[in-house]
């Protein structure tokens, strides 16, 4: 019996030895023999992508032996040498000059006898000129002047590309250089009190394409003029029917009067109705749908039309419309429906910006008033005038 204990544990002993031989051949490349030194690898170590570069980050740790880092990649084709030695509780290191593409690199640390650590992987991604390539601008659906501030709507950013911010810059009334942030969530128009009119404005979108990355990247920057109302000077204009005596006796209200600059009869006005007004005198007079057409002269892509109330009680409190339709052609008898709005406010007598959304240029357009707020059948209007880009 003690015979056989006595090869069973010879057998264990054995079994051990080849084991731990085993073991050494896996470790044999960082074996020191006649005591190996092992100096401390990086701790968790981190990559953050960059343009045309990468940085490696991780915690010296408690080793004060350590005096340098070697990176490798590309199976070790590639590598750099890093003194890190000092008492900084970071290290950092920057490899630059790198292609675009997607990188793993082995670390290791070495003391000053050359001892060096086992490997670390770290993985990341260096950008360039195909990622910058897909950089674009968010897009501005329409910047105009209302009355004298700058309004600029935006459409939805693109966050494919990982859009964070916008820029705008403009001048503004004591000719200095301004400057306003828009964050890519955000969908607010800017409306821009202290804008210097006739001035342009430039604005630039910027990128962070992943959540390491330490580089902010940029689009080429746009200069734009914000559209202001189209010259009126060659219009004509027509309508389904005019007052034409019974608006205080000067002259009536005929739809020229929607052109002349005026929202109210004042003295500076000579006492003139300035304010379109339908027939009510007479008998038979019209009720809705009313209409005024204007021909414009020439092509317009019209991207705002803009109603403005007569400024006086009538206004505000009766006789006006509610629900109206927008309308475009090219030859003044076929009509096309571009479109319907309910909200024309009687009680505002600030110009009403009203959008249209249309990739067509017209030479006539027509808004016809289909309703309105109290069964009254009159309608009347102050100004009229658009907002667009005139076409050869």
């Amino acid at each position: 019996m003690k015979a056989i204990i006595k090869v069973m544990l010879l057998l264990n002993i054995l079994i051990g030895i080849c084991g731990c031989s085993n073991m050494e051949d896996i470790y044999k490349e960082y074996i020191v023999y006649g005591g190996h030194v092992y100096p401390q690898k990086p701790t968790n170590p981190k990559g953050c992508s960059g343009d045309g570069r990468v940085v490696l980050k991780w915690k010296r740790g408690v080793d004060s032996s350590i005096v340098k880092a070697v990176v490798s990649w590309d199976d070790g084709r590639q590598n750099r040498e890093f003194d890190i030695s000092g008492n900084s509780e970071d290290v950092e290191l920057i490899v630059d000059n790198l292609e675009e593409r997607d990188y793993s690199f082995v670390i290791h640390t070495y003391d000053a006898d050359g001892n060096k650590s086992v490997p670390v992987e770290v993985n990341s991604h260096a950008y360039g000129d195909i990622y910058k390539s897909s950089l674009y601008n968010r897009t501005i659906n329409i910047a105009y002047i209302n009355v004298d501030k700058l309004v600029v709507e935006w459409n939805e950013a693109d966050f494919t590309t990982k859009l964070t911010k916008t820029e705008l810059h403009y001048i503004n009334k004591e000719n200095k250089e301004m400057k306003l942030v828009v964050d890519a969530n955000s969908n607010e128009a800017l409306i821009i009190d202290d804008y210097k009119i006739g001035t342009d404005f430039s604005y630039q979108s910027f990128f962070v394409p992943d959540t390491t990355c330490i580089d902010v990247f940029e689009s080429i920057s746009e200069v734009s003029k914000p559209l202001t109302i189209v010259d009126r000077s060659d219009w004509t204009i027509t309508s389904s029917s005019y007052e034409p005596s019974g608006q205080t006796g000067y002259g009536g209200a005929n739809p020229e009067r929607v052109l002349d600059g005026l929202i109210e009869n004042t003295p500076n006005a000579g006492l003139v109705p300035t304010y379109w007004h339908s027939r009510h005198t007479g008998a038979n007079a019209p009720g809705f749908p009313h209409w005024l057409a204007v021909d414009m002269k020439k092509k317009v892509n019209i991207r705002r039309v803009v109603l403005q109330c007569r400024n006086d009680p009538n206004c505000r409190t009766g006789y006006s419309f509610s629900n109206f339709t927008i309308q475009g052609s090219n030859d003044g008898e076929n009509w096309v429906e571009l479109e319907t709005y309910n909200t024309y406010s009687r009680s505002e007598t600030a110009p009403q910006y009203y959008p249209v959304d249309t990739d067509e240029s017209f030479t006539y357009f027509k808004i016809v008033m289909n309703t309105s707020y109290d069964n009254s059948p009159y309608a009347h209007l102050a100004e009229l005038s658009i907002l667009g880009e005139e076409k050869e």
